[in-house]
Protein backbone atom coordinates (compact mmCIF):
# COMPACT_ATOMS: atom_id res chain seq x y z
CA UNK A 1 0.00 0.00 0.00
CA UNK A 2 1.28 3.60 -0.81
CA UNK A 3 1.52 5.20 2.66
CA UNK A 4 2.56 8.60 0.94
CA UNK A 5 -1.23 8.43 0.00
CA UNK A 6 -2.62 8.03 3.30
CA UNK A 7 -0.40 10.18 5.48
CA UNK A 8 -3.04 11.41 7.63
CA UNK A 9 -5.39 8.59 7.25
CA UNK A 10 -7.07 7.76 11.14
CA UNK A 11 -5.44 10.81 12.84
CA UNK A 12 -9.09 13.12 12.14
CA UNK A 13 -12.23 12.28 12.71
CA UNK A 14 -13.17 13.27 9.10
CA UNK A 15 -10.30 10.68 7.68
CA UNK A 16 -10.75 7.91 9.86
CA UNK A 17 -9.60 4.32 9.57
CA UNK A 18 -12.30 2.03 7.52
CA UNK A 19 -13.20 -1.18 9.13
CA UNK A 20 -16.14 -3.94 8.32
CA UNK A 21 -16.76 -4.59 12.11
CA UNK A 22 -16.17 -3.76 15.62
CA UNK A 23 -13.88 -7.00 15.83
CA UNK A 24 -11.81 -5.90 12.89
CA UNK A 25 -11.11 -2.64 14.96
CA UNK A 26 -9.43 -4.33 17.95
CA UNK A 27 -7.64 -6.62 15.42
CA UNK A 28 -6.70 -3.53 13.94
CA UNK A 29 -4.95 -1.75 17.19
CA UNK A 30 -4.01 -5.20 18.99
CA UNK A 31 -1.74 -5.37 15.60
CA UNK A 32 -0.64 -1.52 16.02
CA UNK A 33 0.61 -2.27 19.49
CA UNK A 34 2.95 -5.04 19.08
CA UNK A 35 4.80 -2.49 17.05
CA UNK A 36 6.11 -1.54 20.04
CA UNK A 37 5.67 -3.04 24.19
CA UNK A 38 5.38 0.12 24.92
CA UNK A 39 2.38 1.40 23.18
CA UNK A 40 -1.02 1.42 24.77
CA UNK A 41 -4.85 1.87 23.56
CA UNK A 42 -7.90 3.32 25.40
CA UNK A 43 -11.39 3.99 23.58
CA UNK A 44 -12.45 7.75 24.40
CA UNK A 45 -16.29 7.13 22.91
CA UNK A 46 -18.60 7.63 19.74
CA UNK A 47 -18.62 10.77 17.89
CA UNK A 48 -20.58 11.53 15.31
CA UNK A 49 -19.46 12.85 12.20
CA UNK A 50 -20.87 13.99 9.02
CA UNK A 51 -20.78 11.66 6.13
CA UNK A 52 -20.69 8.86 7.92
CA UNK A 53 -24.06 7.14 8.53
CA UNK A 54 -22.98 5.67 11.74
CA UNK A 55 -20.59 6.54 14.74
CA UNK A 56 -16.71 6.80 14.48
CA UNK A 57 -14.64 5.31 17.35
CA UNK A 58 -12.32 7.95 19.28
CA UNK A 59 -8.99 6.10 20.76
CA UNK A 60 -6.13 7.60 22.40
CA UNK A 61 -2.40 5.89 22.04
CA UNK A 62 0.12 6.47 24.71
CA UNK A 63 3.67 5.51 24.43
CA UNK A 64 5.43 4.59 27.87
CA UNK A 65 2.24 5.95 29.56
CA UNK A 66 2.83 9.23 27.54
CA UNK A 67 0.48 10.60 25.19
CA UNK A 68 1.43 9.25 21.71
CA UNK A 69 -1.57 10.26 19.35
CA UNK A 70 -5.27 9.92 18.76
CA UNK A 71 -6.79 7.38 16.40
CA UNK A 72 -10.28 7.68 14.57
CA UNK A 73 -12.00 4.02 13.40
CA UNK A 74 -15.30 4.02 10.99
CA UNK A 75 -16.28 0.17 11.97
CA UNK A 76 -18.95 0.02 9.44
CA UNK A 77 -17.23 -0.57 6.47
CA UNK A 78 -17.70 -2.69 3.46
CA UNK A 79 -14.42 -4.07 3.91
CA UNK A 80 -10.93 -3.45 6.53
CA UNK A 81 -9.01 -0.98 4.78
CA UNK A 82 -5.94 -1.76 7.43
CA UNK A 83 -2.74 0.46 7.30
CA UNK A 84 0.18 2.28 9.21
CA UNK A 85 -0.64 5.69 10.13
CA UNK A 86 2.25 8.21 9.94
CA UNK A 87 3.15 8.55 13.89
CA UNK A 88 3.32 4.17 13.82
CA UNK A 89 5.50 4.46 11.02
CA UNK A 90 8.13 7.13 12.37
CA UNK A 91 8.14 4.96 15.29
CA UNK A 92 9.66 1.88 13.91
CA UNK A 93 10.33 2.56 9.55
CA UNK A 94 10.72 -1.27 9.12
CA UNK A 95 7.21 -2.46 9.78
CA UNK A 96 4.90 -3.60 7.43
CA UNK A 97 1.41 -4.89 6.78
CA UNK A 98 2.22 -8.17 7.90
CA UNK A 99 1.18 -7.41 11.53
CA UNK A 100 -2.04 -7.22 10.38
CA UNK A 101 -1.54 -11.18 9.65
CA UNK A 102 -4.59 -12.52 12.25
CA UNK A 103 -2.70 -14.39 14.69
CA UNK A 104 -4.00 -15.96 18.12
CA UNK A 105 -4.80 -12.77 19.49
CA UNK A 106 -6.68 -11.40 16.25
CA UNK A 107 -8.70 -15.02 15.82
CA UNK A 108 -9.83 -14.67 19.05
CA UNK A 109 -11.79 -11.62 18.72
CA UNK A 110 -12.84 -12.07 15.82
CA UNK A 111 -14.66 -15.27 16.79
CA UNK A 112 -15.74 -13.69 20.21
CA UNK A 113 -17.91 -11.36 17.66
CA UNK A 114 -19.10 -14.62 15.44
CA UNK A 115 -20.14 -16.08 18.75
CA UNK A 116 -21.96 -12.85 19.51
CA UNK A 117 -23.31 -12.71 16.11
CA UNK A 118 -24.23 -16.19 15.15
CA UNK A 119 -26.43 -16.34 18.98
CA UNK A 120 -28.36 -12.95 18.12
CA UNK A 121 -29.07 -14.61 14.35
CA UNK A 122 -30.46 -17.81 16.57
CA UNK A 123 -32.58 -15.19 18.59
CA UNK A 124 -30.21 -15.29 21.70
CA UNK A 125 -30.22 -11.14 22.97
CA UNK A 126 -28.84 -9.60 25.45
CA UNK A 127 -30.26 -6.45 24.62
CA UNK A 128 -33.95 -5.65 23.55
CA UNK A 129 -32.50 -3.18 20.51
CA UNK A 130 -30.30 -6.36 19.25
CA UNK A 131 -31.62 -7.15 16.15
CA UNK A 132 -30.94 -9.17 13.03
CA UNK A 133 -30.90 -8.14 9.36
CA UNK A 134 -29.31 -8.89 6.08
CA UNK A 135 -26.56 -6.37 6.97
CA UNK A 136 -25.18 -8.19 9.90
CA UNK A 137 -25.44 -11.16 7.86
CA UNK A 138 -22.58 -10.12 5.48
CA UNK A 139 -20.67 -9.16 8.23
CA UNK A 140 -20.93 -12.33 9.56
CA UNK A 141 -20.31 -14.31 6.67
CA UNK A 142 -16.93 -12.16 5.97
CA UNK A 143 -15.83 -12.97 9.17
CA UNK A 144 -16.10 -16.73 9.09
CA UNK A 145 -14.35 -16.49 5.34
CA UNK A 146 -11.56 -14.13 7.04
CA UNK A 147 -11.46 -16.85 9.58
CA UNK A 148 -11.68 -20.10 6.76
CA UNK A 149 -14.62 -21.58 8.75
CA UNK A 150 -17.55 -22.42 7.57
CA UNK A 151 -21.52 -23.18 8.84
CA UNK A 152 -20.08 -25.72 10.88
CA UNK A 153 -18.82 -23.04 13.75
CA UNK A 154 -22.36 -21.41 14.26
CA UNK A 155 -23.57 -25.08 13.97
CA UNK A 156 -21.17 -25.90 17.27
CA UNK A 157 -22.16 -22.50 18.97
CA UNK A 158 -25.52 -23.27 19.13
CA UNK A 159 -24.95 -27.01 19.82
CA UNK A 160 -23.00 -25.91 22.78
CA UNK A 161 -24.72 -23.07 23.57
CA UNK A 162 -28.45 -25.66 23.76
CA UNK A 163 -26.12 -28.46 25.99
CA UNK A 164 -25.32 -25.55 28.42
CA UNK A 165 -28.85 -24.03 28.79
CA UNK A 166 -29.78 -27.47 29.45
CA UNK A 167 -27.58 -27.52 32.95
CA UNK A 168 -27.93 -24.00 33.73
CA UNK A 169 -31.11 -22.29 32.58
CA UNK A 170 -29.91 -19.21 33.48
CA UNK A 171 -26.82 -19.09 31.67
CA UNK A 172 -26.44 -15.59 30.25
CA UNK A 173 -25.33 -14.71 26.84
CA UNK A 174 -22.26 -13.24 27.62
CA UNK A 175 -21.37 -15.95 30.45
CA UNK A 176 -22.00 -18.50 27.40
CA UNK A 177 -19.05 -16.81 25.28
CA UNK A 178 -16.54 -16.30 27.96
CA UNK A 179 -17.15 -20.24 28.65
CA UNK A 180 -17.25 -20.95 25.12
CA UNK A 181 -14.01 -19.23 24.24
CA UNK A 182 -11.79 -20.67 27.05
CA UNK A 183 -12.74 -23.62 25.57
CA UNK A 184 -12.99 -23.24 21.69
CA UNK A 185 -10.85 -25.64 19.95
CA UNK A 186 -11.10 -26.62 15.82
CA UNK A 187 -10.96 -30.49 17.05
CA UNK A 188 -14.62 -29.68 18.16
CA UNK A 189 -15.82 -29.24 14.65
CA UNK A 190 -14.77 -32.76 14.04
CA UNK A 191 -18.00 -34.23 15.04
CA UNK A 192 -19.59 -32.25 11.55
CA UNK A 193 -17.04 -33.91 9.39
CA UNK A 194 -17.92 -36.77 6.89
CA UNK A 195 -17.56 -40.57 8.12
CA UNK A 196 -14.28 -40.48 4.97
CA UNK A 197 -12.84 -37.60 7.22
CA UNK A 198 -12.97 -39.25 10.63
CA UNK A 199 -11.60 -42.20 9.23
CA UNK A 200 -8.68 -40.40 7.98
CA UNK A 201 -7.97 -38.28 11.10
CA UNK A 202 -7.73 -41.56 13.34
CA UNK A 203 -5.07 -42.75 10.63
CA UNK A 204 -3.27 -39.36 11.14
CA UNK A 205 -3.56 -39.72 15.15
CA UNK A 206 -1.90 -43.35 14.47
CA UNK A 207 0.73 -42.51 12.49
CA UNK A 208 1.50 -39.27 14.79
CA UNK A 209 1.60 -41.37 17.43
CA UNK A 210 4.09 -43.90 15.90
CA UNK A 211 6.42 -40.91 14.76
CA UNK A 212 6.06 -39.86 18.42
CA UNK A 213 7.70 -43.71 19.42
CA UNK A 214 10.14 -43.00 16.03
CA UNK A 215 11.71 -40.54 18.23
CA UNK A 216 11.81 -42.28 21.82
CA UNK A 217 13.41 -45.33 19.90
CA UNK A 218 15.96 -42.94 18.70
CA UNK A 219 16.51 -41.00 22.03
CA UNK A 220 16.98 -44.20 24.04
CA UNK A 221 20.56 -44.64 21.74
CA UNK A 222 21.69 -41.06 22.14
CA UNK A 223 24.48 -40.07 24.63
CA UNK A 224 23.70 -36.53 25.11
CA UNK A 225 21.36 -36.67 27.97
CA UNK A 226 19.51 -32.95 26.72
CA UNK A 227 18.96 -34.50 23.74
CA UNK A 228 16.88 -37.66 25.71
CA UNK A 229 14.82 -35.21 26.40
CA UNK A 230 11.44 -34.01 25.18
CA UNK A 231 8.47 -31.83 25.93
CA UNK A 232 4.90 -33.12 24.63
CA UNK A 233 1.78 -30.78 24.98
CA UNK A 234 -1.28 -32.35 24.96
CA UNK A 235 -5.06 -30.80 24.14
CA UNK A 236 -6.32 -33.85 22.37
CA UNK A 237 -8.54 -34.94 25.67
CA UNK A 238 -9.07 -31.68 27.53
CA UNK A 239 -10.64 -28.90 26.67
CA UNK A 240 -7.98 -26.14 26.93
CA UNK A 241 -7.14 -23.85 23.90
CA UNK A 242 -3.40 -23.58 25.51
CA UNK A 243 -2.12 -24.24 22.27
CA UNK A 244 -3.97 -22.11 20.18
CA UNK A 245 -6.99 -23.10 18.19
CA UNK A 246 -5.10 -25.46 15.77
CA UNK A 247 -2.48 -27.67 17.48
CA UNK A 248 -3.70 -30.40 19.23
CA UNK A 249 -0.25 -31.99 20.33
CA UNK A 250 3.46 -30.70 20.42
CA UNK A 251 6.26 -33.27 20.47
CA UNK A 252 9.49 -31.48 21.11
CA UNK A 253 12.75 -32.32 21.33
CA UNK A 254 16.45 -30.11 20.56
CA UNK A 255 16.76 -31.60 17.28
CA UNK A 256 13.35 -32.14 15.70
CA UNK A 257 9.66 -31.50 16.37
CA UNK A 258 6.91 -32.59 15.54
CA UNK A 259 2.85 -31.44 15.64
CA UNK A 260 -0.50 -33.49 15.21
CA UNK A 261 -2.91 -30.01 14.41
CA UNK A 262 -6.51 -29.57 13.49
CA UNK A 263 -7.92 -27.26 10.38
CA UNK A 264 -10.85 -25.20 10.59
CA UNK A 265 -12.37 -28.17 8.35
CA UNK A 266 -12.14 -30.54 11.31
CA UNK A 267 -9.19 -32.59 9.37
CA UNK A 268 -5.84 -33.30 11.40
CA UNK A 269 -2.91 -32.44 10.21
CA UNK A 270 0.90 -33.16 10.81
CA UNK A 271 3.72 -30.76 10.72
CA UNK A 272 7.47 -31.67 11.57
CA UNK A 273 10.90 -29.75 11.20
CA UNK A 274 14.46 -30.49 11.58
CA UNK A 275 17.20 -28.68 13.57
CA UNK A 276 20.13 -27.57 11.55
CA UNK A 277 22.33 -28.90 13.54
CA UNK A 278 20.74 -32.72 13.69
CA UNK A 279 23.82 -34.71 12.45
CA UNK A 280 25.79 -33.16 15.50
CA UNK A 281 23.20 -34.88 18.04
CA UNK A 282 21.48 -37.78 16.25
CA UNK A 283 23.78 -39.96 13.97
CA UNK A 284 23.28 -39.85 9.97
CA UNK A 285 21.81 -43.24 9.90
CA UNK A 286 19.02 -42.28 12.43
CA UNK A 287 18.41 -39.08 11.29
CA UNK A 288 17.70 -40.91 7.59
CA UNK A 289 15.47 -43.25 9.47
CA UNK A 290 13.32 -40.51 11.50
CA UNK A 291 12.44 -38.85 7.80
CA UNK A 292 11.93 -42.41 6.17
CA UNK A 293 9.83 -43.48 9.00
CA UNK A 294 7.78 -40.13 8.24
CA UNK A 295 6.94 -40.80 4.89
CA UNK A 296 5.86 -44.59 5.90
CA UNK A 297 4.19 -43.45 8.22
CA UNK A 298 1.73 -41.17 5.98
CA UNK A 299 0.88 -42.45 2.39
CA UNK A 300 -1.92 -42.47 0.50
CA UNK A 301 -4.90 -40.05 1.04
CA UNK A 302 -3.05 -38.80 4.24
CA UNK A 303 0.12 -37.69 2.19
CA UNK A 304 -1.34 -33.85 1.68
CA UNK A 305 -1.98 -33.40 5.14
CA UNK A 306 1.54 -33.66 5.80
CA UNK A 307 3.39 -30.25 5.95
CA UNK A 308 7.52 -30.76 6.32
CA UNK A 309 8.67 -27.30 7.85
CA UNK A 310 12.32 -26.84 7.61
CA UNK A 311 15.67 -28.67 7.65
CA UNK A 312 16.88 -25.58 9.05
CA UNK A 313 15.11 -24.70 12.44
CA UNK A 314 16.91 -24.07 15.76
CA UNK A 315 14.90 -27.07 17.82
CA UNK A 316 17.35 -26.14 20.50
CA UNK A 317 16.19 -22.76 21.51
CA UNK A 318 12.56 -23.93 20.55
CA UNK A 319 13.42 -26.76 23.29
CA UNK A 320 14.66 -24.45 25.82
CA UNK A 321 11.77 -21.73 25.59
CA UNK A 322 9.21 -24.37 26.25
CA UNK A 323 10.72 -26.51 28.75
CA UNK A 324 10.35 -22.69 31.13
CA UNK A 325 6.31 -23.65 30.81
CA UNK A 326 6.71 -27.59 31.61
CA UNK A 327 4.97 -26.91 35.41
CA UNK A 328 1.74 -25.72 33.41
CA UNK A 329 -1.25 -28.06 32.84
CA UNK A 330 -0.93 -30.20 29.75
CA UNK A 331 2.77 -29.70 29.54
CA UNK A 332 5.13 -33.00 30.30
CA UNK A 333 8.91 -33.34 30.30
CA UNK A 334 10.10 -37.14 29.34
CA UNK A 335 13.69 -37.75 29.91
CA UNK A 336 14.08 -41.18 27.81
CA UNK A 337 16.99 -43.68 29.79
CA UNK A 338 20.07 -44.67 27.83
CA UNK A 339 20.22 -48.07 26.38
CA UNK A 340 22.36 -50.24 28.44
CA UNK A 341 24.10 -51.68 25.07
CA UNK A 342 26.40 -49.52 24.42
CA UNK A 343 25.45 -49.06 20.00
CA UNK A 344 22.39 -50.58 17.76
CA UNK A 345 24.78 -53.24 16.18
CA UNK A 346 25.49 -54.53 20.16
CA UNK A 347 21.82 -54.96 20.84
CA UNK A 348 21.22 -56.90 17.78
CA UNK A 349 24.53 -59.17 18.27
CA UNK A 350 22.11 -60.11 21.82
CA UNK A 351 19.08 -60.46 19.75
CA UNK A 352 20.23 -63.00 17.28
CA UNK A 353 21.20 -65.07 19.93
CA UNK A 354 17.06 -65.08 21.19
CA UNK A 355 15.39 -67.46 18.98
CA UNK A 356 11.71 -65.82 20.35
CA UNK A 357 13.40 -62.37 19.75
CA UNK A 358 10.31 -59.71 18.36
CA UNK A 359 10.81 -59.34 14.97
CA UNK A 360 9.06 -56.04 14.66
CA UNK A 361 11.91 -54.90 16.59
CA UNK A 362 14.71 -56.45 14.69
CA UNK A 363 13.02 -55.03 11.79
CA UNK A 364 13.17 -51.59 12.84
CA UNK A 365 16.80 -51.63 13.83
CA UNK A 366 18.10 -53.08 10.85
CA UNK A 367 16.53 -50.22 8.71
Amino acid sequence: MNHSNQFGKGLEKENPILVYSIASGYVYLDALCRISKELEYKRIGPVVVNGYPEVVDHYVFTFNGNFFCQLFIYAYHRENQFLIPAPFQELNGSIDEDIFVLNHAGRHRYISTVAEMALTKNGIIHYEQEVWGDDKQKVLSKLLADLGYEDELEKLLMDEYHEMKNHFADIQKFDFIHFFMDRFHNKKLVRYTPTYIQERNNNILSAFNSIKETINRIQGWLNNENARKRIEITTLNSSSNILGYSTINNCITPFCFVTLGCDTFGRYTISYGIDTNILQMVSDNMASTLLRRIYEFTPGEMEPFVQFVSLSLDCVTYFENTLKHVHEDNYELIEVKRHEEESIADLLSKIELKEDADEETKKWFRR
